[in-house]
C-alpha cells in the first residue's frame, strides 16, 4: 500500500532521528546530555532503531523486530537502573511518535492517499510506538524485580567482603553469597571512583561487581583491564575520571582497590596527568613513593638535612643539579645538557655538593635514599606542593 512512500520516507530518516532527539533533550531535562556523550549515543540508538524499525515496517509488514525489541527493552532496563519513573521514557516515546507523524504528514501532501490509507498509517504508526514503551515496561519491570534487586543487593555484599582485607577466604565469601549468582574469577583488578561520579550503567559489562553508596565508589573487573574491558569502562564512566589498580589474585582485592584509590588521589591533588582512566600499571614508582607521605617527609628531612645549612637562594640549584647527577650519573658534559647549562657551572656546582654531602654521594644506601627523597617531593612539586622543582640558578 505503501511503496510509493518508501523512498521519500526512507530520505526523511536521518534528519527526523535527529530532530526527535534534539526534542527529547530539549523537553526531558533528565536526557539533556552533551552531544556525543555516551548517554546521548544510548538516546539517539534507540530513536534510530525505532524509526528504522517503522519504514522497514512499511516495506515488509512480516519482517520481525527483533533488534529493535531488544534495544526497546534495554532502554526500559536503563530507566530502572538509574532509578527514574517509566513515566519519562514514555513522554520521550510520545514526543517522537507525534514529531514523526508531523514529518510524514509533510511527505503525504504530496502524495495521493485515500483518507482511510492516512489514517491506516497513522494508527500503524502509533501502535508501533505504543509497542515500543510496552517492550520497555518489560525490560523496567524486570530490572525492578525482587529477584534483581536481591541479586544486586548480594553482589554489592560480596563485593564489600571481597576487599574488607589481605588473604580473604574467597571460597568462604563465596558460599555466604549465594544469592550474588556470580563466578569468581581467578584475578580481579579494582577502579576507584570519585564520589558522585556519573556512571552509565547499563553501559557496564553484567559480570562487573560494583558499590557506588560508598563514600569512595569502586568496581570490580574480572581479569585484567583488557583493550575491550577498558573501552566499555570510558563509554560507562561518560568523561569522568577513575584510577584502576593492578591485576591481582582474587584474595588480594583490597590491595588493587588501595592502590587505585592513592592513584585517584594523586591525579585528584595534580600529582599524576588526568584522563578518564589513570593506570596504577603506568605510575608504580610514583604510587610507592607518595603512598605514606609523612613518612616521606622524614625521610626527606633526613637525606636533605645539607640544606638547612646551605643560603635560601641557592638550594633549588643546588637540588636540580643533585637530581641531574642522581639521575645520570654522567659526566659534567651530559649534566649540562641535562639541565641547559655550561658545563663550568655544573662543574662548580659539583665541588660545592661534594664538599657538603662527602661520603654520602659514593654510599649507595645514602645515595638511593636521597634520590626517592628528592623524587618525591618534585612529584609534589608537580601539583604546586612545596619542594617541586625549580627554574635553574646561577
Amino acid at each position: 500500500m505503501y511503496s510509493e512512500l518508501l523512498p521519500s520516507l526512507t530520505k526523511l530518516v536521518p534528519g527526523l532521528v535527529g530532530e526527535i532527539v534534539d526534542s527529547v533533550r530539549a523537553a526531558i531535562p533528565d536526557y539533556d546530555r552533551p552531544q556525543g556523550s555516551p548517554y546521548n549515543e544510548v538516546i539517539r540508538s534507540g530513536v534510530e532503531r525505532n524509526v528504522l524499525g517503522f519504514v522497514a515496517g512499511l516495506a515488509d509488514p512480516a519482517q520481525p523486530h527483533d533488534r529493535r525489541n531488544e534495544l526497546c527493552r534495554k532502554l526500559g532496563a536503563f530507566e530502572a537502573m538509574e532509578g527514574r519513573p517509566l513515566a519519562v521514557l514514555q513522554s520521550a516515546y510520545r514526543i517522537g511518535a507525534q514529531l514523526a507523524w508531523s514529518r510524514i504528514r509533510d511527505v503525504l501532501s504530496g502524495q495521493e492517499l485515500s483518507a482511510a490509507a492516512v489514517s491506516a498509517l497513522a494508527a500503524s504508526l502509533f501502535r508501533y510506538m505504543d509497542d515500543a514503551a510496552e517492550l520497555s515496561r518489560e525490560g523496567y519491570d524486570q530490572v525492578k524485580g525482587a529477584e534483581h534487586e536481591k541479586r544486586e543487593a548480594a553482589r554489592r555484599l560480596l563485593l564489600r567482603d571481597l576487599v574488607r582485607g589481605p588473604d580473604t577466604d574467597c571460597a568462604a565469601v563465596a558460599t555466604l553469597h549465594p544469592a550474588a549468582d556470580w563466578a569468581a574469577p581467578d584475578q580481579v583488578t579494582l577502579v576507584a571512583l570519585p564520589t558522585g561520579a556519573p556512571v552509565v550503567r547499563p553501559l557496564l559489562d553484567p559480570d562487573l561487581l560494583l558499590d557506588l553508596h560508598d563514600p569512595e565508589p569502586y568496581l570490580l573487573v574480572p581479569g585484567p583491564l583488557t583493550e575491550p574491558r577498558r573501552t566499555m569502562l570510558e563509554s560507562a564512566l561518560a568523561d569522568s575520571r577513575a584510577a584502576v589498580g593492578l591485576t591481582v589474585p582474587l584474595a588480594r582485592a583490597a590491595d588493587s582497590l588501595r592502590w587505585a584509590r592513592q592513584v585517584l588521589a594523586l591525579v585528584a591533588d595534580g600529582v599524576l596527568d588526568d584522563g578518564t582512566l589513570t593506570l596504577c600499571e603506568d605510575h608504580l614508582v610514583s604510587t610507592w613513593l607518595l603512598a605514606d607521605g609523612p613518612l616521606m617527609d622524614q625521610i626527606a628531612q633526613r637525606r636533605l638535612a645539607f640544606l638547612t645549612g646551605v643560603e635560601e637562594r641557592r638550594r633549588p640549584w643546588l637540588t636540580d643539579t643533585l637530581r641531574a647527577w642522581l639521575r645520570t650519573r654522567g659526566p659534567a658534559a651530559r649534566m649540562s645538557d641535562d639541565l641547559g647549562l655550561h658545563v663550568q657551572t655544573v662543574r662548580y656546582r659539583m665541588r660545592v655538593l661534594e664538599g657538603i654531602l662527602r661520603e654520602d654521594l659514593t654510599e649507595p644506601d645514602n645515595r638511593f635514599a636521597t634520590e626517592t627523597a628528592l623524587r618525591a617531593l618534585w612529584l609534589r612539586g608537580r601539583a604546586g606542593g612545596p619542594g617541586g622543582p625549580s627554574p635553574a640558578g646561577p
